[in-house]
């Protein structure tokens, strides 16, 4: 008989190590096989893991010890993968575990507050919370979840793994599927659809935990503030109007490839000369001229010559005749401005017109939505 001594998975604790992890051995996944077994034994606890790890001989109980050890953090998602793997291998084998309600409770006691074990384990709920919460529905989880919008879908789904994105999508209806895969995340969908086209034999027991998964962390939560709040995108658009143009190209094409269906937001929030006529209302030109000395008018008129001749002839079609007959006369002896001086000039006279914008002087009309 082996004499040396069985580690103590008791004392074993996943602890902070900066060296890599060890070779991948599942799709997706850099958890080894022996880091799953300490992850399922040290889900299920001393006594209830006591039959498996009297199963296991010393070199065996040696790995799982220190591949506990190696772990550094695993994430909710990646702890319900092995969940469901584990599930899938218990039923192929018609193997038996030690539980029972008291054994659940146990275990659920220390990862949940009174509210959530209360919820999980299907018993009243005790507090002044359960008087003022929502009157459980009589739909299944599946059911409710092919109701919400698949944009909300999607912004759970992309929280998760792959395989258990994929596994979801499959009880989704595929018209549904389709629209929620559309709003996904891109880096994530390859991945996924190799899980979906893979076979996979129906597992009454996986749905039902991914259902009350489901149940939990998304249709019975709050869903105050997930609605996106857009509010400063305008500001982003702001601030992209006031910072020179070859920056602001640039950033607008960063914003192009990597947040598309913000920028439209943003642009709509942006004062750019050129946008002028569009944006700014023809009784707000007479305010704006009047916050303006004589000789910065001028300054700005001479930085809009040439391809902004069009911007020009709006502003000066839009104050008194008399005024406008002396600015043109005025910029017939006026001197070109180096494009960094119009430059300058045009951001100073944008800046002014937000500061109208915001002390309420002005209001300024968003580009109507293609």
């Amino acid at each position: 008989m082996n004499a040396q001594p069985k580690p103590d998975l008791a004392a074993a604790r996943i602890v902070p190590l900066g060296s890599a992890q060890t070779r991948p051995t599942a799709k997706g996944s850099t958890i080894t096989p022996s880091q799953r077994v300490a992850v399922i034994i040290a889900l299920l606890g001393e006594s209830a893991a006591k039959p498996i790890v009297e199963k296991l001989d010393d070199a065996a109980l040696t790995k799982v010890a220190a591949a506990l050890q190696d772990i550094s953090f695993i994430a909710r998602d990646e702890m319900v993968g092995i969940i469901v793997d584990f599930l899938t291998h218990l039923r192929k084998s018609n193997g038996a575990m030690r539980g029972g309600r008291e054994k659940a409770r146990e275990v659920l006691s220390g990862l949940l507050d009174a509210e959530r074990l209360a919820a999980v384990m299907g018993e009243e709920s005790t507090g002044a919370s359960s008087e003022t919460a929502p009157e459980a529905s009589t739909e299944s989880p599946w059911v409710r979840l092919a109701k919400k919008e698949p944009k909300q879908i999607a912004h759970y789904l992309d929280g998760l793994t792959p395989n258990i994105i994929a596994l979801i999508l499959r009880r989704l209806d595929v018209s549904i599927a389709s629209e929620v895969l559309g709003h996904m995340n891109g880096d994530k969908l390859d991945a996924t659809m190799g899980f979906m086209v893979e076979g996979h034999t129906h597992d009454p027991g996986i749905d039902l935990v991914l259902a009350r998964m489901i149940e939990m962390e998304f249709l019975n939560a709050e869903q105050v503030g997930f609605e996106e709040n857009n509010e400063h995108l305008s500001e982003i658009g702001e601030l992209l109007s006031l910072i020179p143009a070859e920056k602001r190209d640039s950033l607008v094409r960063f914003l192009e490839s990597k947040h598309e269906d913000k920028l439209k937001l943003i642009q709509q929030s942006m004062f750019t000369m050129e946008g002028l006529p569009t944006i700014l209302p023809i009784t707000a030109v007479p305010v704006a001229f009047r916050e303006m000395d004589e000789e910065t008018t001028v300054k700005l008129l001479v930085s809009l010559r040439g391809n902004y001749a069009e911007v020009s002839e709006f502003l000066l079609g839009n104050i008194s005749a008399r005024l406008a007959d002396k600015l043109r006369d005025e910029l017939t002896d006026a001197k070109d401005l180096t494009p960094a001086q119009a430059e300058a000039v045009q951001r100073d006279f944008l800046s002014s017109l937000m500061s109208l914008k915001r002390r309420g002087v002005i209001e300024l009309v968003k580009p109507e939505e293609e």
